[in-house]
C-alpha cells in the first residue's frame, strides 16, 4: 500500500452536544499524538470491558497491542479519536479484514465506542461521519461493518443491509455504505 500523507486534526462545529462551549477535535491516533499513552490506555480499557461484558475473551494487553498496530505510516489501519482538550471522549477504527476464506479484503468500520455517559448526544454520529470521510479521502468507495444490536443507528445514517454472519459466537448483521 502506498504511503499517504497523514491527515491533520479536524475541528468540528458543535454537532455533538458534548462539545458545547469547547472545540471537539477528531484526529487519527498517531505516534506524535500528545497524550498517546493515556489515550491508548483508556481506549484499550473501553474495548476490554466491552468484550468482557459480551462474554468474549480479552486482555488489556491484547487490546493495547491492537491499537499500537494502528500507529504506522500507512493510512489504514487507523483509529480516530474524539477529544476535548486532553480528554478522549470516543473512538472508531478503520481496518482491513478478509470476511471469508477466499473472499476479498474489505475496509471495515470497527470498534466505535463512546462511553455510556456520553451516548445519545451525537458523538457516535460525528465519529462515523469522520471515519467515512477519511476512508473516502483514501480512495475507498465502500465501507463495511457488523453489529448485533445497533442496526437502527447505522440504518439512520445511510448504511444498507449487506448480509448476516456469525462472529465471536454472536449472530451479527452486516452493513455496507457507499462512500
Amino acid at each position: 500500500m502506498a504511503e499517504t500523507a497523514s491527515p491533520q486534526p479536524t475541528d468540528f462545529p458543535p454537532q455533538a452536544t458534548v462539545a458545547a462551549g469547547t472545540s471537539l477535535v477528531i484526529e487519527p491516533l498517531m505516534p506524535s499524538t500528545a497524550g498517546l499513552s493515556g489515550f491508548i490506555d483508556t481506549i484499550a480499557r473501553w474495548h476490554h470491558e466491552h468484550c468482557l461484558a459480551r462474554g468474549l475473551k480479552s486482555s488489556l494487553d491484547r487490546r493495547a497491542e491492537q491499537l499500537h498496530r494502528h500507529l504506522t505510516r500507512e493510512a489504514i489501519p487507523v483509529t480516530l479519536i474524539a477529544r476535548k482538550g486532553a480528554e478522549v471522549l470516543g473512538s472508531v477504527s478503520l481496518v482491513r479484514y478478509q470476511a471469508s476464506a477466499g473472499g476479498a479484503q474489505r475496509l471495515w468500520l470497527s470498534n466505535l465506542y463512546v462511553p455510556e455517559a456520553l451516548r445519545g448526544q451525537g458523538l457516535g454520529s460525528v465519529l462515523v461521519d469522520k471515519a467515512c470521510r477519511y476512508a473516502h479521502e483514501q480512495g475507498e468507495t465502500e465501507l463495511w461493518l457488523f453489529t448485533d444490536n445497533q442496526q437502527g443507528f447505522y440504518q439512520k445514517r445511510g448504511w444498507q443491509p449487506g448480509g448476516e454472519a456469525r462472529v465471536s459466537q454472536s449472530d451479527v448483521d452486516i452493513f455496507v455504505r457507499q462512500l
